[in-house]
């Protein structure tokens, strides 16, 4: 029997590594478009910034490792056609120029995302950055040197990751976001606070803003918006991903509309024994009951593990997702799980919310730091339905506390209940979730 991965990265490899370790025999193929494998996209803003200084250290494991394992490992592969009634596909080797076929019993669809692109005239000419892969990572750092001023354009997790790592290395940062508000995920009232930390790091901030044009002029870029104009260094485009399946038109593969994966619980697509993992897949929302596309690194490893144990007939579940995440903006990690209430009014959700601010641990303990707390909940029912945080400590481990509570409905009675660990170090002898889930009672 012979399995074949399209993707090398986190969902694909995950599914490599489990399946070889539950089936010795298995014949594993795996197809990579780009150069690397299986490493931290996540970390790439911190390489820009520094912070990273060795790109090995994004790497986890390499091509060697994983043929060491007999799992073998085609890199600048680009599959191009999936005919499912012959169980083949069609690969383009990037390197030989030429198109190969190769034949499955199983197929895993792990093939991540392709970065958008504002498309506005002079694109071409200034042909802006983008920060999707390693190889992009690779890119722009190899441009870095000098750049004195860079324009983000977008203000979701990358953008502004991207832009804290800029400015952490003394480069002038302009962020323009059309919107009218940073990080649209969060609510609005959340949302100013990251606005008002980045200004604090003199990161000038553009909101509700139209991109018109670009235009190079020797070695500076000019941008043009609805309202300024803008000359730098570096322009650096972060307007979200999409799916990257174009590949699969015509395949019979169901997908929403913006080209991700329908899967049913097993992680199997319409057709039968082919699979799909990670940020070209979407995901089953427990809030919402929709499908919805959340590409996050920590879907893309448990889904990629999950298809390896369906595929040797396990039938393990993968249930679905909350939205949890959290970033690091200056000293602040801003974070979130399940719904905001912003997002529940667009959904017709009739939710209300109570915002606290209290210590992350006893006052009189050296050190003690703010952390405000906004807790959405039914009404009704009391059941907790979505929790966003900001502070300097103590907000990982809480948001994470959150996610479990959500995801296991609990009502705000049943978490002011919760035997939550207490010292003056580390907490507050009442938890700020613990104030915030009483003011809900």
């Amino acid at each position: 029997m012979k399995t074949i991965i399209i993707g090398g990265v986190a969902a694909g490899m995950s599914a490599a590594s489990k399946l070889r370790r539950l089936n010795p025999k298995m014949t594993i193929t795996v197809y990579e478009m780009g150069e690397d494998l299986s490493y931290g996209g996540c970390g790439m803003p911190y390489f820009l910034g520094d912070v990273i200084k060795d790109e090995n250290k994004l790497l986890a494991r390499n091509k060697d490792d994983f043929e060491k394992q007999n799992i073998q490992v085609y890199l600048n592969h680009e599959v191009t056609h999936l005919d499912y009634k012959h169980q083949s596909i069609e690969i383009f080797d990037r390197e030989n120029k030429k198109t190969i076929k190769d034949k499955f019993d199983y197929l895993v669809i792990a093939t991540g995302t392709k970065a958008n692109r504002t498309n506005i005239p002079g694109s071409k000419e200034v042909n802006p950055y983008v920060l999707n892969t390693l190889e992009d990572a690779r890119k722009i750092k190899a441009n870095m040197k000098d750049v004195k001023e860079v324009a983000i354009i977008g203000g979701g997790y990358i953008g502004l990751e991207i832009a804290e790592n800029f400015a952490h290395l003394g480069i002038k940062v302009h962020i323009i976001e059309r919107a009218k508000q940073l990080l649209i995920v969060y609510d609005t009232f959340v949302a100013q606070k990251a606005k008002e930390i980045l200004e604090k790091e003199n990161i000038q901030i553009y909101l509700d803003e139209a991109l018109e044009s670009y235009e190079k002029d020797h070695q500076k870029t000019i941008i043009k918006t609805n309202n300024r104009t803008l000359s730098v260094d570096m322009v650096i485009e972060a307007i979200g991903v999409r799916p990257n399946t174009e590949f699969l038109k015509n395949s019979g593969i169901q997908m929403l509309k913006n080209g991700a994966i329908i899967t049913n619980e097993y992680q199997e697509t319409s057709l039968k024994n082919v699979y799909s993992a990670g940020d070209c897949s979407s995901y089953h929302h427990l809030l919402t009951k929709e499908k919805v596309f959340v590409p996050l690194g920590t879907h893309a490893n448990k889904t990629g593990k999950i298809i390896a144990e369906n595929i040797e007939g396990n039938q393990v579940r993968f249930k679905g997702i909350i939205g949890s995440n959290i970033l690091k903006i200056a000293d602040y990690a801003f974070a979130k799980t399940g719904l905001g209430f912003d997002e529940a009014k667009r959904l017709g959700l009739n939710y209300d919310f109570v915002d606290i601010t209290a210590k992350n641990q006893s006052g009189y303990y050296p050190g003690a730091e703010p952390i405000f707390v906004r807790m959405v909940y039914d009404p009704q029912t009391k059941i907790i339905k979505g929790c966003q945080m900001v502070g300097k400590k103590g907000v990982s481990d809480r948001i994470n506390i959150m996610a479990l509570a959500i995801t296991k409905e609990l009502t705000a009675d049943e978490f002011s209940q919760l035997d939550l660990a207490y010292a003056p170090p580390f907490s507050p002898v009442w938890d700020p979730l613990l104030v915030a889930s009483n003011q809900i009672k």
